[in-house]
């Protein structure tokens, strides 16, 4: 068995090895900004939901985007899909951007893109709310969306991305090269 003060002193490495990983692991999950969750909210009726508890978070998104819309056709422009993305923003002092990348019904594979610019710095590191709105007129013209991939730029480099599952890869995009004729 150890001494007192060998046992102690062992002790004593021990807490300070838990406590410099604690710190490291700590450090590096909040130097990098991330995407937490994408929910997907469509809003496909000016009738809100039944008041059953299993539609209430419904009923309460459909009352969110309908508030303060008095007339039918008022109701009506709001119909579409709201994407609202949380993400972390670790680097407050950093320009940051959230770049949606989606096709509609009626851009075929082309792919279209919508973006959130924060190039100011920001107060403080934390959670941060985008929303991603395709309602009215464009959406009744160009159609739901079919496909789509969320970026998160920090100081122009790409540190996170997430993607429905109909998402093909670049490459999939791109058009085909023409054959070479011999």
């Amino acid at each position: 068995m150890p001494e007192a003060p060998e046992l102690g002193r062992t002790l004593l490495r021990c807490g300070m090895l838990l406590a410099t990983s604690c710190a490291c692991l700590l450090s590096g999950c909040a130097s990098t900004s991330y995407i937490k969750t994408i929910s997907d909210l469509p809003l496909k009726s000016t009738d809100l939901p039944g008041m059953s508890w299993q539609l209430s978070s419904m009923r309460a998104n459909a009352q969110y985007n309908l508030f303060g819309a008095n007339s039918y056709r008022e109701r009506v422009a709001r119909l579409g899909d709201y994407y609202y993305v949380l993400w972390y923003d670790a680097q407050p002092k950093s320009p940051t951007r959230l770049e949606m990348q989606y096709t509609q019904a009626s851009s075929a594979s082309r792919v279209l893109t919508r973006s959130f610019e924060f190039e100011k710095p920001r107060s403080f590191s934390g959670v941060r709310k985008s929303v991603f709105v395709f309602n009215g007129e464009e959406r009744a013209k160009k159609g739901d969306i079919l496909t789509w991939r969320i970026n998160l730029y920090t100081d122009g480099k790409l540190v996170d991305s997430r993607r429905s599952y109909l998402w093909l890869d670049d490459e999939a995009y791109r058009p085909p090269k023409p054959e070479e004729t011999r």
